[in-house]
């Protein structure tokens, strides 16, 4: 992230109110609840009026829905763990998920090795609320940004590890977003993106209305990239694409 300053007030357990100002840009950012919102608009790409509706209620019934979802995989915990299990977590190590949504990944990893830095962005400041309270509720501590996973307010190479699950599918640009991914990784870090194939597609249309055909954005990823490998995951609901970001 650029050099921020901050100006405002700390409350009750030290979450600071106020806002940031960018040391190079000059541009102000607002803090509430401890997230830093640095997204001034939404930046998905909405292919129908449904899918708006649906958006708007979405946080509300966010965690129920992907369990529910999840039930075709083989089960909530069974699903997210093939995705997480790929990630080479080690103890210190820092951890940025890009469309955390309320956070439902963070227990699962936290509970496999200690000592890990959490971090959190995403482009609905609802989702980020609700994750706010779900990590207090389970002791996890988090930073947390609201943001556009295209355009990533960190700085090179910062992270040790970076995944994506789930949604990519319907961002404007996702071959910005996995740019993105890759510059903010440290060299040598492995990067996951995890979503639906067209096949879990068929079932969200059921509640957004008909989307553009799912194409796993294996070809978006630079050629420079090394053990890229794409594989179908959830009973064939979902796909996996991971690769490495090369040493040097």
């Amino acid at each position: 992230m650029s050099t921020l300053r901050f100006e405002g007030n700390c409350r009750d357990e030290n979450v600071a109110d106020g806002i940031f100002i960018c040391e190079k840009c000059k541009e102000e950012f607002s803090t509430r609840d401890g997230i830093i919102h640095f997204q001034k608009e939404d930046g998905l790409k909405h292919m129908s009026r449904r899918y708006r509706v649906v958006q708007e209620i979405y946080h509300l019934f966010f965690t129920p829905l992907n369990n529910l979802m999840f039930l075709y995989c083989g089960g909530t915990q069974k699903a997210r763990q093939e995705v997480l299990e790929h990630l080479e977590i080690f103890h210190g190590a820092n951890i940025l998920e890009t469309g955390i949504g309320t956070g439902d990944n963070l227990p699962i990893l936290n509970g496999q090795i200690s000592g890990c830095s959490f971090y959190g962005i995403d482009i609905k400041d609802k989702l980020l609320n609700a994750c706010n309270r779900n990590m207090k509720r389970h002791n996890i501590e988090v930073s947390l940004f609201h943001g556009d996973a295209e355009k990533l307010p960190f700085r090179d190479e910062a992270f040790d590890i970076v995944f994506h699950l789930g949604a990519i599918n319907h961002f404007k640009d996702q071959k910005k977003a996995i740019s993105e991914m890759i510059r903010v990784a440290k060299k040598g870090s492995r990067i996951v993106i995890a979503d639906e194939t067209q096949k879990g597609a068929r079932l969200m249309n059921i509640f957004v209305g008909r989307q553009k055909k799912v194409v796993p954005p294996v070809e978006m990823v630079p050629d420079s990239m090394v053990d890229i490998r794409l594989e179908t995951i959830w009973n064939g609901y979902g796909y996996l694409l991971e690769f490495r970001k090369p040493e040097n």
